[in-house]
């Protein structure tokens, strides 16, 4: 690929701006990556394709040299396994029911304070209100965002031009440091942490890089409307988020995301050309690259420059007078964070029912909208009520013995 002026010295020193595609698909929360997406019947047709051809391509397949001899050696789990593969795209795992068969971070923050509760989220008909706390939020974070960059819309025509937006953005954080900027805001980062072929989308508050020890912190914002810190669980819940993020990028960092990778889970065509306005502001930011073969190529190979995030802090400011109540530093624990996304992606995977809060968390259920319809929180309180019981019950024996 031929990069044209795109060596550090060509390149504004200033990322000064941020794109985002014309339909506004985003963020973290609800970045639903596939531009038919707002279409249901055209996005069922795109996964039906999408099924088929993965269809096909496994039954062309030569079998293994090594097990021609023994066809009869088939296991119970592969047959289930082919039964579930005969399923509609749409009804294998809740990954592909519920997702476009790739997770968002935000998935996996929301699975951590109740799946239950994020289940329901996908499966009861609900209206979306945003709350004044949630609006206060977001104003604050994009006021932060728009302090270090303004935002420029691009139109997209396919999803190919949608990721490129992503990819441009992060490139821009990328070329931002090379030449000394300090702060980057909302930088999104992508991957398959831990080899597990799930691909992950994430979207970081900010980045602050030292170019004298060239070191990279993480910062998380959490807005409160209460002079106080939040509980455990909520802080528990920020530590997985900000550590799925260093995970993240830290691969990026390291070369452990291949655009092979990127174009599989999500579904891309690398060689498709970028639209007339993608292509446009590319050049403007001196990146030749018409495809996103040739984009993901070029910043690969900038991002691995830099060095993995040294510190995750996670900042927490008051909403009404954007105070920062405290910045808590939470130390990444590579072996906590596999175990916890393993058992996260047994769910996604259809590995394991869904799983609610244990009774000592059932204060979380103060706090949510679903439940007058929740089934688990209907069974503990039966269990609870039987374990009760039988205590009772053996208690009056012993009474009526003596």
């Amino acid at each position: 690929m031929e990069v044209g002026a795109g060596d550090s010295e060509s390149v504004p020193a200033q990322p000064a701006e941020s794109i985002y595609d014309s339909q506004d698909l985003w963020s973290d929360e609800d970045d639903a990556l596939l531009v038919a997406s707002s279409d249901a019947h055209a996005c069922e047709e795109i996964l039906a394709k999408a099924s088929k051809a993965a269809d096909h391509a496994d039954s062309i397949k030569e079998p293994d040299s090594k097990h021609n001899d023994r066809p009869q050696q088939r296991s119970r789990d592969s047959e289930q396994a082919a039964q579930v593969k005969r399923l509609p795209w749409s009804e294998r795992n809740p990954l592909h029911k519920f997702r476009p068969g790739y997770l968002w971070v935000s998935d996996l923050t929301r699975q951590h304070w109740c799946e239950q509760m994020m289940l329901y989220t996908f499966t009861v008909p609900t209206i979306p209100v945003e709350s004044p706390v949630m609006t206060a939020g977001s104003s604050l974070h994009l006021a932060r965002e728009l302090a270090v960059h303004s935002v420029v819309q691009v139109k997209v025509t396919s999803n190919e031009d949608i990721w490129a937006t992503k990819v441009t953005n992060l490139f821009m954080t990328i070329q931002g440091f090379l030449n000394g900027i300090k702060v980057a805001r909302e930088i999104p980062i992508f991957g398959a942490p831990f080899d597990k072929d799930v691909f992950i989308v994430g979207l970081i508050d900010e980045l602050r890089f030292d170019p004298d020890s060239y070191t990279i912190d993480l910062l998380e914002l959490k807005t409160r409307s209460v002079r106080s810190c939040p509980k455990i669980a909520q802080q528990n819940q920020n530590k997985l988020q900000v550590m799925l993020y260093k995970k993240l990028f830290d691969d990026l960092v390291k070369g452990r995301v291949s655009k092979e990778t990127v174009a599989k889970h999500l579904r891309l065509d690398l060689e498709k050309p970028f639209g007339e306005d993608v292509t446009s502001h590319l050049d403007s930011k001196f990146l030749t690259a018409k495809n996103l073969n040739e984009l993901l190529d070029f910043v690969f190979i900038r991002i691995q420059s830099l060095t993995c995030i040294s510190q995750l802090i996670i900042e927490y400011v008051l909403q009404d007078t954007s105070e920062s109540l405290s910045q808590n530093p939470v130390e990444y624990d590579d072996d906590e964070l596999k175990a916890t996304f393993e058992h996260f992606l047994k769910f996604w995977q259809g590995q394991r029912d869904v799983v609610g809060v244990e009774i000592e968390d059932s204060w979380k259920c103060q706090r949510c909208d679903f439940t007058d319809v929740c089934e688990w929180r209907e069974r503990k309180a039966k269990e609870h009520s039987e374990k009760n019981t039988a205590k009772l019950k053996k208690t009056n024996a012993c009474v009526g013995s003596k």
